[in-house]
């Protein structure tokens, strides 16, 4: 069952969420599933791109997936990971081959859930029936600025479902 609450501006993040940032929104537009062409497709994918304080060389892009099941989101984010970057991670030098950028968060310090991977200062996330990525562009946002952010939005999906 839907929660008819749980719409992209119900944990859309804001200047407003973001003004300890000193944030302002550079860009926005719509996504593609992360697992396009196949199966999973989100019912709804969307990016925003902030500039945080007053300068374009710290970025975070804030994208938001949006799925008909909690099954799909999950399914979406886990096979969708190696596709949401382009950087992989060497598997070990005993095996060949890499695995994608984004592996499960080591810890549960980050505050978001059960399904939770990271890449460097990057978090993706799956929450009910929604997927997030918080992504820094540039390396120059520390990974506690993105962990912030990243719960921020998780709060967001809290109340839009309680």
């Amino acid at each position: 069952m839907k929660n008819m609450n749980l719409t992209l501006a119900s944990i859309q993040l804001t200047a407003a969420d973001l003004s300890a940032f000193a944030a302002r929104r550079a860009s926005a537009q719509e996504l593609y599933s992360p697992t396009a062409p196949r199966p999973p497709i989100a019912e709804l994918g969307w990016r925003d791109r902030w500039w945080l304080n007053h300068t374009a060389a710290q970025q975070v892009a804030l994208h938001y997936w949006f799925f008909d099941s909690p099954a799909a989101a999950r399914t979406a984010a886990d096979e969708g990971r190696a596709r949401l970057s382009t950087r992989a991670v060497p598997i070990s030098a005993s095996r060949s081959g890499e695995r994608s950028y984004y592996q499960p968060a080591p810890n549960a310090e980050h505050g978001l859930g059960d399904r939770v991977w990271q890449g460097g200062a990057n978090f993706l996330f799956v929450r009910h029936t929604v997927v997030v990525l918080v992504a820094q562009v540039g390396g120059e946002v520390p990974v506690e600025t993105t962990r912030c952010i990243a719960r921020k939005i998780f709060e967001k999906i809290e109340q839009a479902v309680s």
